[in-house]
């Protein structure tokens, strides 16, 4: 597993709901193979999601590419929650049962996505 992260700057008076250090220390506790994964954290409507992707002609590799949004400092703490407790083992189990299936099934051989909190309206 290969783990890449980029963080964009945020307004002032919002803050991320995870930490990359969370992320992969979550994602390493699991037998997920030769997959690269890659976390975007960027201010935006989404708040975490994440969509997996098969090797195709131009990248021989699978990758997880997980968005990771913004909050208002006074909404953060039940939404990290949720997305710590709720969100981010709902994301390993998803990613485990998908690599777990061979590649050449249908499951494993196309794009896949998942949304782990509700997008901010």
């Amino acid at each position: 597993m290969e783990f890449t992260s980029e963080t964009g700057k945020i307004p002032k008076g919002y803050g991320y709901l995870l930490k990359p250090s969370v992320i992969l220390a979550a994602l390493t506790a699991q037998d997920l193979g030769g997959i690269r994964i890659h976390l975007v954290r960027s201010h935006g409507r989404r708040l975490f999601d994440a969509r997996y992707r098969p090797p195709d002609g131009e990248i021989p590799y699978e990758r997880l590419n997980i968005k990771v949004g913004t909050a208002h400092e006074r909404d953060l703490p039940p939404l990290r929650r949720r997305a710590k407790e709720e969100g981010l083992p709902t994301l390993v189990q998803w990613i485990s049962d998908l690599v777990a299936q061979d590649l050449p099934t249908a499951i494993r051989n196309g794009e896949q996505e998942i949304e782990l909190l509700p997008q901010r309206e």
